[in-house]
């Protein structure tokens, strides 16, 4: 038990102090975003980049780790789909912005960082993998659906696949996935001073988005349908680890490094830009109190999961 805490202490500790750092003004909220930005455009960018341009390029893609991760997602989206439409009466486009949540981890800024302290040498693809799940399956998917439920004028579907696209093909993450797998696929080498010096931007990634994501914690109030808020916490954090977990004994060839990685992203809270989404359809109260809920509790079922692991 030690051991995992000494794992997950730390993460949270860091969420925390950003909440604190926040909470009593020692950092400015206004700085969050600009915090934030660093991460996606600066930090994470630097680790795809050093991790992946050093990897052998057949060791990047794992059709078996990329089925179950996007299995365990889309049996979390739909049961919450149906849970919320069916069970809860909701309207369609509030059930969607449900499952969103229910569906999309926070593997960026929660995730990995818990996956470079559980592993001595994280595998970087298991993180690349899990970011083309998200960024190519579940975000379009979700995103289209809730905007097929909200808007109902004719031209819709193609505005939002337009939208999606031009989000996946600007986020700084992916093209730095893309940029470190044509590095190691023409095995070109970076000049020292710039890959020293993304090294040095990587080791920034983790404290810097725990910190970011305690800070915009702050203020957040349980509101809206609790019973909702509990249906979405419990899918999240358990039903999604449960079925990549069965998923995975399909594959028992599947390298131990890459099954532990699947599972810690499969078990993470919701992504932290969630209210912001849920926030364009009337849902921002729900999404930001659902995420606080969610992100608390998940020290428990991480700590769990990494025990059973151990």
């Amino acid at each position: 038990m030690d051991v995992v805490l000494n794992i997950t202490a730390p993460i949270f500790f860091l969420i925390l102090l950003g909440f604190a750092g926040i909470r009593f003004g020692l950092l400015p909220k206004e700085a969050l975003p600009a915090l934030s930005r660093f991460v996606l455009y600066f930090a994470l960018p630097s680790v795809m980049i050093t991790k992946i341009s050093a990897l052998d390029l057949r060791a990047v893609v794992n059709v078996p780790y990329m089925f179950v991760y996007a299995l365990g997602g889309l049996v979390a989206f739909f049961i919450t789909l149906a849970i919320v439409r069916y069970g809860l009466k909701e309207g369609w486009s509030v059930a969607a912005v449900s499952s969103m949540g229910a569906m999309m981890p926070n593997s960026s800024f929660i995730g990995f960082p818990i996956l470079l302290q559980y592993l001595e040498n994280a595998p970087a693809q298991a993180f690349a993998m899990a970011l083309v799940v998200e960024n190519i399956i579940f975000l379009p998917l979700a995103l289209m659906l809730i905007e097929s439920f909200h808007n109902h004028q004719p031209g819709v579907g193609k505005q939002v696949f337009v939208k999606v696209l031009k989000r996946i093909v600007s986020n700084p993450i992916i093209l730095s996935v893309f940029a470190g797998v044509m590095l190691s696929l023409l095995d070109l080498r970076l000049p020292h001073f710039i890959g020293g010096g993304l090294e040095l931007l990587a080791m920034a990634a983790a404290p810097s988005a725990l910190v970011v994501i305690g800070g915009s914690l702050v203020g957040v109030a349980i509101a809206g349908s609790k019973v909702r808020t509990g249906i979405v916490a419990s899918i999240k954090l358990l039903l999604f680890p449960m079925v990549v977990f069965a998923s995975l004994q399909a594959f028992p060839d599947m390298p131990r490094e890459l099954q532990v990685s699947v599972l810690v992203f499969a078990a993470m809270p919701m992504f932290s830009i969630f209210p912001i989404l849920g926030g364009e359809y009337g849902q921002r109260s729900f999404c930001s109190s659902t995420l606080l809920v969610t992100t608390v509790l998940s020290f428990f079922s991480i700590s769990a999961l990494l025990l059973l692991l151990h």
